[in-house]
């Protein structure tokens, strides 16, 4: 009996130190393939979700209970048997839970549109920080990183700087490579580059502490005091203000909006009523898409 114990704290102690920072769920979408046989998504699939969850991205100890969820949708729209070459796009989201409560708030939602790479089945995903080794573990690479530059944001004011330097590496040594996403100055605003380069830069540097201040000082704060936690989530959406002011089409003011809008109409929706028309201006000016998402905040 004895050792069967021994056997278990065996077991579970190497889990514990073999559990990585993520916990991503990737799905391989083929529908737009026309192909018999399609066990080489599933293979994909497989390869993918091992890369992400299995590799150590930082030297912080990780519990298994505090991994990082997240999952990768790829959408294929072209496939090459010959030359193993896959072309498709990606959407790519990361939550983490609110605390004293079962809610999990989502940190990071976006579509990338240039998934566009080589994979040999059975062949060894390589990847070095310092180096262009594909362009498939570098766009696996560069969402890690900055899903956990995004993770730490949420927990310590511009915690998460350090990954979102190793991003923006990945970027840099993408670059030569001449694909789309990780170039400078591309027509599409939701480009690697610009994500790395905007989260970096100093002028957006109140859009990070709104992230922070958003998360730990609001959300956190629900289950204590739901009126003082949503003036902070208030101060956060000031602070976006000023990044609106000086961009007002920075990738970060999208993906903020595209994670957070439908949150916020839930937090304010039942919110004192005098409460709700200052803060549906607030987000009808920094975020106009959005107005009629808005307005249902003051409909009973």
């Amino acid at each position: 009996m004895r050792k069967i114990g021994v056997l278990i704290c065996f077991l579970f102690n190497a889990f514990c130190l073999q559990a990585q920072e993520l916990l991503c769920e990737v799905k391989i979408l083929d529908n737009q393939i026309q192909l018999t046989d399609k066990r080489i998504f599933r293979t994909l699939e497989q390869a993918l979700t091992e890369f992400m969850n299995t590799r150590k991205w930082t030297e912080e100890e990780v519990k298994p209970n505090e991994r990082i969820e997240c999952n990768i949708q790829i959408i294929m729209s072209e496939y090459d048997v010959k030359t193993n070459h896959f072309k498709g796009a990606a959407q790519v989201q990361a939550r983490r839970p609110v605390f004293g409560s079962s809610y999990n708030t989502q940190i990071f939602n976006l579509n990338d549109e240039n998934w566009d790479f080589t994979f040999v089945e059975f062949q060894p995903m390589i990847f070095n920080d310092n180096s262009f080794s594909s362009n498939l573990t570098s766009l696996l690479a560069f969402y890690a990183y900055y899903i956990i530059g995004m993770d730490m944001d949420s927990y310590g004011l511009l915690a998460g700087t350090p990954y979102f330097i190793k991003a923006f590496q990945v970027v840099n040594n993408a670059q030569p490579t001449g694909l789309a996403g990780w170039q400078p100055f591309e027509r599409n605003l939701r480009s690697r580059f610009n994500l790395t380069d905007n989260v970096l830069n100093e002028r957006f540097r109140p859009q990070r502490e709104a992230f922070y201040k958003y998360h730990r000082l609001g959300l956190d704060q629900m289950i204590k005091d739901q009126e003082a936690a949503r003036k902070n989530i208030y101060a956060s959406l000031e602070l976006v203000k000023k990044v609106f002011k000086v961009a007002p089409n920075t990738v970060m003011l999208i993906v903020f909006f595209e994670a957070k809008g439908d949150e916020l109409v839930n937090i304010y929706k039942s919110a004192p009523a005098n409460e709700k028309p200052k803060v549906v201006a607030l987000l009808s000016e920094i975020n106009p898409g959005n107005i009629s998402k808005y307005e249902k905040i003051q409909q009973n």
